[in-house]
């Protein structure tokens, strides 16, 4: 006689419902009295505006450390920095130097403009 077959991990998993029939499932929510806590909510992680990118470079842990003391130094973020290098690449090759920081609340702290 044969053993029976073991479920399957997909077996024992929750089984998710569609938006609509998760609503239709589940109960009436009570109305929250004025002295009950509000729900808390997840963190909505924030986005950049469309016309931004991120550029990722890997550099070498001494030049790392010279960048972000000159920085310092000149009381910078060091994103600020970066910025600076770049548009003064551009210049080098007779480009306008149109690169711009990010705005928003980690984007506006050091801006010369200001």
């Amino acid at each position: 006689m044969a053993a029976p077959k073991r479920p399957s991990l997909t077996n024992l998993a929750v089984q998710k419902l569609a938006p609509a029939a998760a609503a239709a499932a589940a109960p009436a929510e009570p109305v929250a009295s004025p002295a009950a806590p509000a729900a808390v909510r997840a963190p909505v992680p924030r986005r950049s505006p469309p016309d931004m990118k991120t550029v990722q470079v890997r550099i070498n842990k001494r030049g790392w450390s010279t960048l972000r003391n000159l920085a310092s130094d000149r009381d910078m973020p060091l994103e600020a920095l970066m910025v600076e290098a770049l548009n003064d690449v551009l210049l080098k090759h007779g480009q306008p130097p149109i690169v711009e920081r990010r705005t928003g609340e980690r984007g506006t702290e050091g801006r010369d403009e200001e």
